[in-house]
């Protein structure tokens, strides 16, 4: 029966440390993926994608051209609908190879974390 005692004092002590360790409105944060598809309708589309939400709906994503020995160049931003599509409908005069990306933001107490699409080749 001691025993017992001692294990549960243990185990409450522990929980009210990891209480204090974070409190209850500490803000959660989410990964997101956002991903590329050209060609097959509109020039540039695809989705950001998480497993919260509150990470997918009117995220702006910006489609970048990486050029060689330099950084990249904004070519054009959207927002996504309530699915997560997002979609650049007109084409790029010059750009060789795209990127999307979806910079970091905070929605409803949570922290969605940015995420840069593969490299696709335009030629």
């Amino acid at each position: 029966m001691k025993m017992i005692g001692r294990v549960t004092v243990a185990a409450a002590a522990g929980l009210c440390a990891i209480g204090l360790a974070a409190p209850a409105s500490a803000e959660q944060s989410a990964a997101s993926r956002v991903t590329l598809k050209v060609g097959d309708g509109p020039p540039f589309h695809g989705r950001v994608i998480s497993k919260n939400p509150a990470c997918i709906t009117n995220r702006k994503v910006v489609l970048l051209e990486v050029a060689p020995k330099r950084g990249p160049i904004d070519l054009a931003d959207n927002r996504t609908n309530g699915k997560g599509k997002w979609v650049f409908s007109s084409q790029l005069q010059g750009a060789t190879i795209v990127r999307a990306k979806v910079g970091e933001s905070k929605s409803s107490g949570v922290t969605c974390q940015s995420a840069l699409s593969p490299a696709k080749s335009l030629l």
